[in-house]
């Protein structure tokens, strides 16, 4: 950056696009884009009346062009406002699960298990890419990119077509023509002809090393329905996104790469009982990024004298720990305000192995609730776990 101290703006200009293009993108159309906005910069520098003190121009350039090479968009009060402007609709360059929430898949990245597909759709001004997508052969993720929308807000406030009430009556809705255009509704994806996977999709994708949380993107989770149909290691999908202000959705075909080695999948078919109530594991997906346990459970779940009276206990879970008794973190945990039924199928994912187990062990447990079906915690406000160690299982892993 110092070497561009002393020379004139239109100088500085010009060190900026030759850096640009000769910095190895990830994506080949990143450099048009950005060399288009830079022109613009160009243009509207030239016509702009109000100047700064020579210093702080220099200055606004220099940190302009890293922000543009490092993929960091900056706010407006680290840069003028026409390079704030300019560089609000600059893509996002490298990847985005380095950055995310998840450590999981924060792994993925590092690790090289993710792909970036490049592919983008424009109308009417607005810009819908697919970024990144990570598969290892049970859990798939991608990433939403949305450009040319000044509203932070990602997700639609609009209800989808279909909307039901709890009461079964048709809430009102707005017309397509009416919305405001640019938010996102939750995508359809199809795998192999079928469709209906349960997914989650948020807009909290992650933030930067500088705690800047990374805005206009998305992320969609495929939660359940892979395991079953066995995908091959290469496959494409077709992710249809909705956008509030189109009647027609932004359709992608997403090549989809499982780059995760060493994966172990075991079939047990083990069951355990205590009483009235079994559980029967089907199977165990091991991969670098992901723990995927399915099972299928039966009978009333077993209850402790604490768990009487005002209290009463939840459905089953499940722990997961290693050999070592090195315990893992599932990925997300339901609470039901309702009595446990006596038959689920649960198919559940959790953080990864350190290294390949030698056995894994379940540890089924209970939590008590309240009769307004709050959860009893502890002193440090966790959840109370209840372990029923008749129930215990464990799987060797070969």
């Amino acid at each position: 950056m110092s070497v561009w101290l002393d020379q004139t703006e239109e100088e500085q200009m010009r060190q900026i696009r030759r850096t640009v293009k000769q910095t190895n993108m990830p994506e080949v159309s990143y450099v048009d884009r950005i060399m288009g906005r830079m022109e613009q910069m160009d243009r509207r520098s030239r016509t702009t009346t109000h100047r700064k003190g020579k210093w702080a121009k220099k200055a606004a350039i220099s940190v302009s062009a890293a922000a543009v090479l490092g993929g960091v968009v900056l706010g407006s009060g680290f840069v003028s406002p026409v390079m704030a402007d300019a560089l609000k609709n600059v893509p996002y360059i490298g990847s985005v699960f380095q950055y995310n929430f998840d450590p999981s898949l924060k792994q993925a990245s590092v690790s090289g298990l993710t792909t970036a597909p490049n592919l983008s759709v424009t109308r009417d001004g607005l810009t819908m890419s697919i970024k990144e997508v990570m598969f290892d052969g049970t859990r798939l993720a991608f990433t939403i990119e949305r450009q040319g929308m000044d509203d932070d807000t990602v997700l639609s406030p609009y209800l989808p077509e279909g909307a039901i009430h709890v009461s079964g009556e048709a809430p009102k809705k707005v017309p397509v023509e009416q919305q405001k255009k640019g938010y996102m509704f939750t995508p359809e994806v199809t795998i192999q002809g079928e469709t209906g996977f349960l997914g989650s999709f948020t807009d909290a994708v992650g933030e930067t090393e500088d705690g800047k949380l990374i805005r206009n993107m998305a992320m969609y989770e495929v939660t359940s329905g892979l395991s079953e149909k066995q995908l091959p290691s290469e496959f494409n999908m077709t992710v249809k996104m909705n956008v509030s202000g189109f009647k027609e959705p932004f359709e992608f075909q997403v090549p989809v790469k499982n780059l995760a080695k060493g994966n172990v999948v075991l079939h047990p078919n083990q069951t355990q009982s205590s009483g009235s109530f079994s559980y029967t594991v089907k199977s165990i997906e091991i991969t670098p990024v992901t723990t995927r346990l399915i099972l299928d459970s039966k009978g009333s779940v077993p209850s402790t004298p604490e768990q009487s009276g005002e209290f009463s206990a939840t459905k089953m879970y499940y722990d997961i720990v290693d050999q070592d008794g090195k315990p893992l973190n599932q990925k997300m945990i339901g609470f039901f305000h309702q009595n446990p039924r006596t038959e689920y199928h649960e198919d559940e994912t959790y953080s990864p192995f350190a290294k390949k187990p030698t056995s894994i062990t379940i540890k089924p447990y209970t939590m008590t609730v309240k009769k307004d079906w709050s959860v009893v915690e502890d002193e440090k406000g966790k959840p109370v776990k209840t372990y029923h160690k008749d129930l215990e299982m464990t799987i060797p892993v070969q």
